[in-house]
C-alpha cells in the first residue's frame, strides 16, 4: 500500500491556529500518514520585499508542527532559487515519492486566485486536490468556475481518493472547523502591542518576541 502524503503550501507568515486544525482535520478525513507543510520561497503572486525572511518562516513553521506526529516540514520550496510555482513543486515531490499517493490540500481562499497559477490544472497531473472548505464561506463567480473544471474529477469519499483505483488523480472537498485567524490580523496585533495568545502555538510566539519579528508598520 502507498504512503499517503499531504502538502501544505503557504507563506506561514508566521503559521497559527488557522492553518493546524483545518490541517490535523485533513489528514483525519484522507487517513494521510504524512503532511508536509512547504514554506514558499520566491512567490509569483506575493510581493517577496514584504514577506519576512524565509529563515524565519521556517523556524516557526518547525516550532509550530513539533508536536503533531505526522507533520513533517518540506523546505522544498524554501531553499530553491528562484519563484516556486506549485505545479513544479508537486512533479519534484512525486518524483520524490513515485510510491506515495500525494494530496495537494488547498483552503477555499484560494480558490478567487487558482486561475492566475501557472498551469493550474496540471496540479491533478501529479497529485489529489482536497479542497478544505470552510462552513460559511460564499463562492465567488470566479471560484465557482474553478469548482466547475474540477467537478469531473470530483470523489464523493475522501478516503476513496486513490490513483490506481480511479486510474488517475481526483478532487474531493475536506469540511473543515471555521477559525477566523489571518496571518496579516496576527502581524497587526503584534505591531500595536496586542495579545496574540491562544492564536498561534506559544512556541512561535516566543520565537518571534526572541527575533524581535512584527516591529515595523506594515
Amino acid at each position: 500500500m502507498r504512503t499517503r502524503i499531504g502538502i501544505l503550501g503557504g507563506s506561514f507568515d508566521p503559521p497559527h491556529y488557522g492553518h493546524l486544525r483545518p490541517a490535523l482535520e485533513a489528514m483525519e478525513q484522507l487517513s494521510l500518514e504524512a503532511l508536509f507543510f512547504l514554506p514558499s520561497g520566491a512567490h509569483p503572486l506575493k510581493d517577496a520585499g514584504r514577506a519576512t525572511a524565509v529563515e524565519h518562516r521556517v523556524a516557526m513553521t518547525r516550532l509550530a508542527i513539533q508536536e503533531q506526529t505526522g507533520f513533517e516540514l518540506c523546505e522544498l520550496d524554501a531553499s530553491r532559487p528562484g519563484i516556486s510555482y506549485t505545479v513544479d513543486t508537486l512533479r519534484i515531490l512525486a518524483e520524490r515519492f513515485p510510491l506515495g499517493e500525494l494530496f495537494f490540500l488547498m483552503g477555499s481562499d484560494l480558490l478567487a486566485e487558482v486561475h492566475r497559477w501557472k498551469n493550474w490544472p496540471e496540479i491533478l497531473h501529479w497529485a489529489h486536490i482536497g479542497l478544505m472548505i470552510r462552513p460559511g464561506h460564499a463562492i465567488t463567480a470566479a471560484e465557482q468556475a474553478v469548482i466547475e473544471r474540477l467537478q469531473p474529477y470530483q470523489v464523493a469519499d475522501a478516503q476513496a481518493m486513490d490513483r490506481e483505483k480511479l486510474h488517475r488523480h481526483g478532487y474531493c472537498q475536506l469540511p473543515v472547523t471555521a477559525l477566523e485567524i489571518s496571518s496579516r490580523t496576527i502581524r497587526q496585533r503584534l505591531r500595536q502591542g496586542q495579545s496574540v495568545r491562544y492564536l498561534l502555538p506559544e512556541a512561535v510566539i516566543a520565537y518571534i518576541q526572541q527575533q524581535h519579528l512584527y516591529g515595523e508598520h506594515e
